[in-house]
C-alpha cells in the first residue's frame, strides 16, 4: 500500500516545518480511529497519499528543509500504540520481546490441524447488503434548487464569526478523456487565472483581502473522483459572504479558461506533474496505483496527468472539460459556519439559483458502486524499484468491497471490516513481540480508500529478510482465518471502537466547521454518512454488540479466499528486493501460525499516588480561569479550562535541557531513544498489556526529545486524564527498552540513511544543514552505518533516563474540558510525587550563521523530479508579541509575492514559499525560502526571490498589500484550538506574561503594525550578504 509513501513525506516534514505552523504529526495511523472512520464521514477511511487531496499538500511537492534552528523541536512525540513511519529500508533480525518470548514450536498447531468450527458460519457468504438508506442529521439542511444544484447548509459557531465554504464538482481524473489525462487537475489550476469579473491578479487579492490565504494546496483540490474548491474567513468583513459567493458562483459558472492563462499556467502543471509523478516517490507510488485501479474503471487513469498530455492540453479541451462536467445538476455547494441557516439558503438561492444547465444532457458516470472491483483471481506480484528511493519495504494489499455507505447494511459491513482490521493488528502485535515475525516495523493492517468504490486492506513491512517477513506476516493472517479469533482479542478490538464512538459523540458540540463541510462534501461525493453523531453511535454501538468471533472469522475466510494478495517488493535496486519468484515461494510457504498465549490483563496502570501538597499555587491572567501549581520537586502544572473541543484534554510537559546535554554524536539518536521506550511498555507491563488496557480509554501520550527541550505530548477525554497522566509518570519513574522495540528503532535509523543518500531532496536538506551548522559534530543527524550496527537496548535506555528519567524544572501545561479541582488533584498525585533530579539548561552549540554568501549545487538526475532550491537565512532577534506577529507577517506577504512573482509570474514553479520561525530558547529565527521549477530557471528563480527581499526590504509593503496579509492574519489568530492556549502558557517560561503571543495579544498587536515596522524587520530577518544558497541542479 501507499502508506509508506505518506510517511516518507511526514518523517521530512514533521520536523521541519515550525511548530507554530503545524499541527501535530504525531498520530500517523491510529487503527481505532480508522475503524470508526470506515463508518463516519467525519474521518474517511484512510487515502493514500497520492489519491490527491494530498496531491494539494505543499510538503508532498516540495518538502521544507528542517529548520536548522528547531530541525528536532519533535512536537510529534512517539504515541504508544500511534506512531507507523513506514519508510522502507533494512534492520537487523527481531529478537523477542522480553516479556512476551514465545517459543516457536509452541506457537502453532500443526497446519494439517482442521479450521475452528464457526457453527452456522462454516459455509459464510455475506450476500447482499441491506438497501436501507440512513438518515440526514437534523442540524443540517440538505436541499436541491430548481436547476439540480445541491447544497448542505449548516450553523455552526465552531470558530465563532467564521465560514466555511465548498464548491464540489462531481467530477474528478477518472473523467479525463483519452489522451489528454491531468485535463480535471489542469482545469483547477485554470478556475485561479480568472474568470469573467476577476482576473487572476484580482481574483487573489479579492480573496486575501477577506483573510483567505492563497497558495498552492490551500484552495482546492482534484480527486480520482471529485475536485472541490475552498474558501474559509471570518464574517468581521460585511461584504466577506458575498464576495466569496461571487467567486464560488463564478467558479462554477465564468471561467475564463483563455489559451494565454493556458499557457501561463502550463509550466506550473509541468513543474507538479515532475514533482509528484517523476520523482522515486512518484513512480513508485504510480506503479502501485496501476496495481490498484487494474481491471477497474480507473485503469489507465493519471490524475497529474502525462508529459505528453501537459505538454499538450488545450484551452479548447479544458473548456470542453468545464462545460460538461461543471454544471448545477453535478456540483453542490457546502456552507457551515457562524450563520443562520435561513441567511446562508438566500445566499445559495441568490447566487446560484441562475445557474443554468447546458442543453445536453449529462453524459453518464462511470459505475463505482460495490464490486465494480472484481476479485483478483490469484496473488498479484510484482517489483518496482528506483534508484532514488530510500529504502527497502514489501507492499501488500488486499482488494475489499466497495460496500455503499449510505445504507445500513454496507456500513455494516465497513464497521465489521473495521473491526477486523483491529483484531488482526492485535494479532499482528502479539506475534510479532513473541518473536514469531521476522520483520523489523511494527506490524499493522489499515481498511483504506484509493478511490471511490476501491478499498482494500493493506500494510507494508521493513526488515532485513523481506521473503521471510512475507511468509510470517501472511500466516499470522492465515492462522486468524485458519484457528479464528480469541474472545479477548474480540473484547479488546470492541472496547476500542466503542470508545472511539463514544469520543466522537462527546466531541460533536464543538465540531469545527471544517471537519463539518468535509463531512458533508463526502456525502455528495460517495454518499457517506451523515446522519447525527447520536444516531449513528447509538445504531453502530449496537452493532458492535452482534458481532462474534465466529461471523468475524468467517467473514475474513472470505475475504482470503476471494482476494489473493497484491504483493509488491519495493526499493531502490531489484538486487535489493526479492523477486517474482522469490515472492511467490514466500506465498507459497505461508502457513496458519496459533496466536501466542495471551499476556495476563492490567487492571489499571498503577496505584493513584498519595498526593504532595505544591508549595505555592497562583492564578494566571492570561486566559479566564487558568491556573498554576509549583510543587517541591521543581515541577510546575498549568491549567487552563477550554470548551473549544467539548470532551478533550490537550497535555503537553516540557523540560530544559534535551539532547544538548547528551554526550556529542547523540542527534541523531534522538527519535530513537523517545521511540524505543514508547514501544517496550513501561515497569512490568509488556507493550501489548499496555495496549490491551488504553483500547478502552481515550488516553494517548509519549514522549518527545529535541536539541533544547524534552517532554511528553497527549490527550484523553476528561475521565481518562488521570491515565493519561498515570502513563506520563510511568514513563518517567519505569521506563524500559525491549529488544523488539530497538530493533523497530534500528530499522528507522536505517532508513533515514537510506534517505539521505538515495533521496535527493533529503540529501539537499542535508547539506543545507552542514553548511547552517558549519559541519559541527553536534549536528550529525545521520548515523554511519557502524553506529546503527552498534545500537543496543541499555544504551538507548541510558540516554533516555539521562534526559527524562526525573524532573527539575517540568512545566506541565493542561488545557481542555475539565475543571480545576481535577487537575489538581491528579496534578498532586502524579506530578508533584515525581523524583527530583539535579537542576541543569540547555547548552547552546550552534555556531552560529556562517558569514557572507555560500551557494552549494547538488547535483541531482535529469529524471529524479528534484530540482529546486532552498534560500537559508539566521537572524538574532528578540522574541516578543511584537517580533511573532511582525514575523506572520512578513510570511504573509513574502508567501503572496512569491506566488504573484515566482509562481504565476514566471510560470514555471509549483512551489515557492517563505518560513520564520523563532528559536524562542536563545532568541535566533530560521527563516528560509523554498522553490520549485526546472534546472535551466533555478537561476531566474533565486534572482527573483533575492530582488523580492531587497525589493520589500528598500521600499516596504504597499497599504493594500499590508492590509490584506493583516486581514489574512486576523483570520488566523482567532482562538479555535487549545494548542493556542498551550503555546503561550508554555512561552511563559521565556518571556513576560504581557509578551507571549496569546491570540488576544496577537491581534492588539496586529493593528498597530506599520508598513515601517515591516521594513524595519526585514532588514533584521534577511541579511543579503549572508546566506546559503542550495540549488537542486539536474545533470
Amino acid at each position: 500500500m501507499r502508506f509508506w509513501f505518506l510517511f516518507s513525506a511526514v518523517e521530512r516534514v514533521s520536523e521541519a516545518t515550525p511548530p507554530r505552523m503545524r499541527p501535530k504529526l504525531w498520530a500517523t495511523v491510529v487503527v481505532t480511529a480508522l475503524i470508526v472512520a470506515a463508518c463516519s464521514a467525519d474521518a474517511p477511511e484512510v487515502t493514500p497519499a497520492a489519491s490527491e487531496p494530498p496531491r494539494t499538500t505543499q510538503a508532498a511537492a516540495e518538502p521544507a528543509p528542517e529548520t536548522p534552528a528547531q530541525l528536532d523541536d519533535d512536537e510529534a512525540p512517539e504515541l504508544r500504540d500511534a506512531t507507523r513511519e513506514d519508510e522502507p529500508g533494512d534492520v537487523t533480525q527481531v529478537e523477542p520481546d522480553d516479556a512476551a518470548q514465545v517459543e516457536p514450536d509452541d506457537a502453532a498447531d500443526s497446519p494439517a490441524s482442521p479450521p475452528a468450527d464457526l457453527g452456522a458460519f462454516n459455509d459464510y457468504e455475506p450476500g447482499d447488503p441491506d438497501s436501507t438508506l440512513l438518515g440526514t442529521d437534523d442540524e443540517v439542511l440538505v436541499g436541491t434548487l430548481d436547476n439540480g444544484l445541491t447544497y448542505y447548509l449548516r450553523s455552526n459557531d465552531s470558530p465563532a464569526g467564521a465560514v466555511e465554504t465548498r464548491l464540489v464538482v462531481n467530477a474528478g481524473a477518472v473523467l479525463d478523456p483519452p489522451g489528454a489525462e491531468g485535463t480535471a487537475h489542469f482545469l483547477e489550476h485554470l478556475l485561479f487565472n480568472g474568470t469573467e469579473s476577476f482576473s487572476k491578479t484580482d481574483l487573489r487579492e479579492v480573496l486575501r483581502s477577506i483573510g483567505v490565504e492563497v497558495g498552492p494546496d490551500l484552495n482546492a483540490y482534484t480527486s480520482a473522483d471529485e475536485t472541490v474548491y475552498i474558501l474559509d474567513f471570518q464574517l468581521d468583513d460585511p461584504g466577506a459572504l458575498d464576495l466569496a459567493f461571487t467567486v464560488l458562483s463564478e467558479w462554477a459558472s465564468a471561467a475564463t479558461i483563455s489559451p494565454e492563462e493556458v499557457e501561463a499556467e502550463r509550466g506550473i502543471v509541468v513543474d507538479e506533474y515532475r514533482l509528484f509523478d517523476e520523482s522515486a516517490d512518484g513512480r513508485i507510488g504510480n506503479f502501485l496505483d496501476a496495481v490498484y485501479y487494474s481491471g477497474t474503471v480507473y485503469e489507465g487513469m493519471q490524475l497529474g496527468g502525462n508529459e505528453q498530455s501537459n505538454a499538450s492540453i488545450t484551452a479548447e479541451q479544458l473548456r470542453a472539460f468545464y462545460e460538461t462536467w461543471y454544471r448545477p445538476d453535478n456540483m453542490a455547494v457546502v456552507v457551515v459556519g457562524d450563520l443562520p441557516v435561513a441567511d446562508m439558503a438566500q445566499k445559495v438561492a441568490e447566487f446560484f439559483g441562475g445557474l443554468t444547465n447546458p442543453v445536453e444532457p449529462m453524459p453518464a458516470q462511470p459505475e463505482r458502486s460495490a464490486f465494480t472491483a472484481d476479485f483478483v483471481d490469484e496473488p498479484v506480484i510484482d517489483v518496482v524499484t528506483h534508484p532514488n528511493y530510500g529504502g527497502i519495504s514489501m507492499s501488500i494489499d488486499w482488494q475489499l468491497p466497495a460496500w455503499t455507505p449510505a445504507t445500513t447494511g454496507g456500513d455494516r459491513f465497513r464497521l465489521m471490516e473495521g473491526v477486523i482490521a483491529n483484531l488482526l493488528e492485535i494479532r499482528l502485535d502479539s506475534a510479532y513481540r513473541a518473536g514469531l515475525m521476522s520483520q523489523a516495523s511494527e506490524p499493522y493492517v489499515v481498511s483504506w480508500q484509493q478511490a471511490r468504490g476501491l478499498r482494500l486492506y493493506g500494510t507494508n513491512i521493513r526488515g532485513q529478510d523481506l521473503q521471510q517477513a512475507t511468509t510470517d506476516y501472511l500466516s499470522v493472517l492465515a492462522g486468524a482465518a485458519h484457528y479464528g479469533f480469541t474472545p479477548a482479542e474480540l473484547d479488546q478490538a470492541i472496547a476500542a471502537v466503542r470508545t472511539a464512538l463514544e469520543a466522537q459523540l462527546e466531541r460533536e458540540a464543538t465540531m469545527q466547521s471544517a471537519g463539518l463541510a468535509d463531512r458533508y462534501v463526502l456525502h455528495f461525493v460517495e454518499e457517506e454518512n451523515i446522519e447525527s453523531v447520536e444516531d449513528r453511535v447509538a445504531r453502530q454501538g449496537a452493532l458492535l454488540d452482534t458481532f462474534t468471533v465466529e461471523e468475524l472469522t468467517a467473514h475474513l475466510r472470505w475475504i482470503l479466499d476471494n482476494a489473493p494478495p497484491l504483493v509488491v517488493s519495493l526499493g531502490d535496486d531489484p538486487a535489493n528486493v526479492p523477486d517474482v519468484e522469490e515472492l511467490r515461494a514466500a506465498i507459497d510457504a505461508a502457513a496458519p501460525l496459533a496466536a501466542p498465549e495471551p499476556e495476563e490483563r492490567i487492571e489499571t496502570l498503577m496505584a493513584p499516588p498519595d498526593p504532595v501538597a505544591p508549595i505555592r499555587e497562583h492564578s494566571v491572567s492570561l486566559f479566564e480561569g487558568a491556573h498554576e501549581w509549583v510543587f517541591a520537586n521543581g515541577a510546575r502544572v498549568v491549567f487552563a479550562p477550554s470548551d473549544l473541543a467539548a470532551g478533550q484534554v490537550n497535555v503537553t510537559a516540557q523540560s530544559l535541557g534535551g539532547w544538548s546535554l547528551l554526550p556529542i554524536g547523540n542527534a541523531g539518536m534522538r527519535r530513537a531513544i523517545t521511540g524505543a521506550v514508547a514501544n517496550s511498555g513501561v515497569g512490568d507491563y509488556s507493550a501489548s498489556q499496555i495496549d490491551e488496557y488504553l483500547a478502552s480509554t481515550t488516553a494517548r501520550v509519549g514522549p518527545y526529545l529535541s536539541e533544547l527541550t524534552e517532554g511528553f505530548s497527549g490527550s484523553a477525554s476528561p475521565d481518562d486524564l488521570g491515565d493519561l497522566l498515570a502513563l506520563m509518570h510511568l514513563y518517567i519513574i519505569e521506563p524500559r527498552v525491549t529488544e523488539v522495540a530497538t530493533s523497530q528503532q534500528i530499522q528507522d535509523l536505517q532508513t533515514r540513511k537510506s534517505y539521505a543518500e538515495n533521496d535527493p531532496v533529503s540529501s539537499s536538506v542535508y547539506t543545507l544543514w552542514d553548511a547552517y551548522y558549519q559541519n559541527s559534530p553536534w549536528y550529525r543527524f545521520i548515523l554511519t552505518q557502524e553506529e546503527i550496527d552498534a545500537v543496543t537496548a541499555d544504551q538507548l535506555l541510558e540516554l533516555y533516563e539521562a534526559r527524562l528519567g526525573d524532573v527539575d524544572d517540568l512545566v506541565v501545561v493542561i488545557v481542555g474540558d475539565t475543571d480545576r479541582d481535577t487537575v489538581a488533584d491528579l496534578a498532586a498525585r502524579y506530578v508533584g510525587t515525581l523524583p527530583a533530579g539535579e537542576p541543569d539548561q540547555y547548552v547552546n552549540h550552534n555556531p552560529g550563521f556562517p558569514q557572507g554568501v555560500h551557494r552549494i549545487t547538488v547535483p541531482v538526475d535529469a529524471d529524479a523530479g528534484a530540482s529546486g532550491l532552498y534560500l537559508q537565512f539566521g537572524a538574532s532577534v528578540p522574541v516578543t508579541v511584537e517580533t511573532l506577529v511582525i514575523a506572520d507577517l512578513i510570511e504573509s506577504l513574502l508567501g503572496d509575492l512569491l506566488f504573484g512573482t515566482v509562481r504565476e509570474g514566471l510560470g514555471e514553479s509549483y512551489s515557492a514559499y517563505a518560513v520564520l520561525s523563532p528559536w524562542v530558547e536563545v532568541g535566533i529565527w530560521d527563516n528560509y525560502f523554498g522553490a520549485t521549477g526546472p534546472s535551466d530557471r533555478l537561476e531566474e528563480i533565486n534572482a527573483t526571490v533575492v530582488g523580492i527581499i531587497a525589493e520589500l526590504t528598500a521600499d516596504g509593503p504597499t497599504d493594500s498589500d499590508l492590509a490584506r496579509a493583516m486581514s489574512v492574519m486576523r483570520d488566523d489568530y482567532q482562538l479555535d484550538s487549545n494548542g493556542e492556549i498551550i503555546s503561550p502558557l508554555l512561552l511563559r517560561r521565556h518571556l513576560d506574561d504581557a509578551l507571549v503571543g496569546t491570540p488576544e495579544q496577537r491581534l492588539q498587536v496586529l493593528d498597530e503594525v506599520t508598513a515601517a515596522d515591516i521594513q524595519r524587520y526585514m532588514a533584521l530577518f534577511f541579511n543579503l550578504d549572508n546566506r546559503i544558497e542550495i540549488l537542486r541542479v539536474e545533470q
